[in-house]
């Protein structure tokens, strides 16, 4: 059966905003300890990267628009981020993790307050007339487009304090990504439990092993 074709905005029904109660999230980051920088509660407002639904700019001002990103669970935010470009079929795939070790990730927990969320669960996206498929079976060559939705949601529905939908990678977790100018970002808070990413390879290694991989030997 062939891919739907691409999708533009805006979607045929109104994408509805519901409320999201305050709730613990992991994020896997960068973080350079000396200096803070990438730090676990921190909001990218850099413009850089290349992510499904970031980085947005302000048309008027041309600015970068801040943004986080986290997931419900640890598994969830270890395969969005660390098992991101695992391959499909992942059977046979060896995952570097020394390579992650040298990017200085860490796992960190952090608190982020109430928030109106558009809905982009599966449910979410059918009330608006779309499927996941339309904004979620694309990789990295799909997310020019994809980034064209959370921009249009930004401009188009200003009450949107972010978004929030099921983890492509792990669809037992739910992600969400907050707009930094458009909630109080001092109201995202670290716990103060962030830890580099070897202190979790023995689940990385479990979900390796759920896909069918394992790790690839170090010399």
């Amino acid at each position: 059966m062939a891919s739907p074709a691409p999708l533009l905005p805006p979607p045929p029904k109104a994408l509805r905003i519901l409320p999201h109660k305050a709730a613990t999230w992991f994020r896997v980051h960068p973080f350079d300890a000396a200096t803070g920088k990438y730090a676990p509660a921190a909001f990218n407002g850099s413009g850089l990267g290349n992510a499904r639904f970031s980085p947005l700019f302000d048309p008027v001002t041309g600015k970068p628009i801040p943004t986080i990103y986290a997931a419900e669970s640890e598994r969830g935010a270890i395969a969005e981020i660390v098992l991101h470009d695992v391959p499909n079929p992942s059977a046979g795939y060896q995952h570097d993790l020394e390579r992650d070790y040298r990017a200085n990730l860490h796992l960190s927990r952090i608190r982020a307050p109430a928030a109106r969320l558009v809905n982009m669960t599966t449910m979410g996206l059918q009330a608006a007339g779309l499927a996941p498929a339309h904004l979620f079976e694309g990789d990295k060559d799909d997310y020019a487009r994809t980034r064209e939705w959370a921009q249009w949601i930004w401009q188009d529905m200003p009450e949107a304090q972010g978004l929030r939908w099921m983890s492509k990678r792990d669809n037992q977790s739910e992600v969400i990504m907050l707009f930094g100018d458009r909630v109080d970002t001092s109201d995202v808070d670290d716990d103060g439990s962030s830890h580099p990413m070897q202190v979790y390879e023995s689940l990385v290694i479990e979900l390796l092993d759920e896909l069918g991989a394992g790790v690839f030997p170090s010399i």
